[in-house]
């Protein structure tokens, strides 16, 4: 059996002094996410911009592109692709499904009696599981496991205001 490791920590002013230690790396810590954060929205930022003036010019090549297939749709009667060199234009049949209100078509389907076209998704409610009785948890093959658990809190506040 693991020997239990012995705390390097002799008093309770180790303790909070630790605290004191863990906390302002805590705030440390926050400030380089938050440093970081800043820096990651000015790169979406300025690639946002770049990306959109490109999707842009994506977007008016391939309207011209639809109209110009468009005004010769005849040339794709039979067959549906045309091979060029830099690439393929083809047309294809596609089917959308367009609801209106949600709630309204579920309504529906449920008077209909049309269930089989809903999805259900099944998720356990681990607050309901925790009010059975053990021999129920048992035999649904659930463990419920009770620890006592140390928290570790320090004042960020009162740290926070003597760290610049």
């Amino acid at each position: 059996m693991a020997k239990k490791k012995e705390s390097t920590l002799q008093s309770w002013d180790e303790v909070d002094n630790q605290l004191r230690k863990l906390g302002e790396l805590q705030i440390k810590k926050t400030k380089l996410e938050g440093t970081f954060q800043v820096k990651i929205n000015e790169l979406k930022e300025s690639y946002a911009t770049q990306c959109g003036i490109i999707a842009a010019e994506v977007k008016q090549i391939e309207t011209e592109i639809t109209r110009f297939c468009d005004s010769r749709k005849d040339e794709f009667l039979n067959k549906r692709n045309k091979k060029l060199n830099f690439g393929v234009v083809a047309y294809r049949v596609s089917e959308k499904v367009i609801l209106g209100s949600v709630d309204a078509v579920i309504k529906s389907i449920k008077t209909l009696n049309l269930e089989y076209v809903l999805r259900i998704k099944e998720e356990i409610d681990k607050e309901k599981i925790k009010s059975l009785d053990k021999q129920t948890l048992t035999k649904i093959g659930v463990k419920i496991e009770t620890k006592d658990k140390i928290s570790i809190e320090p004042d960020i506040v009162k740290l926070a205001a003597g760290i610049n």
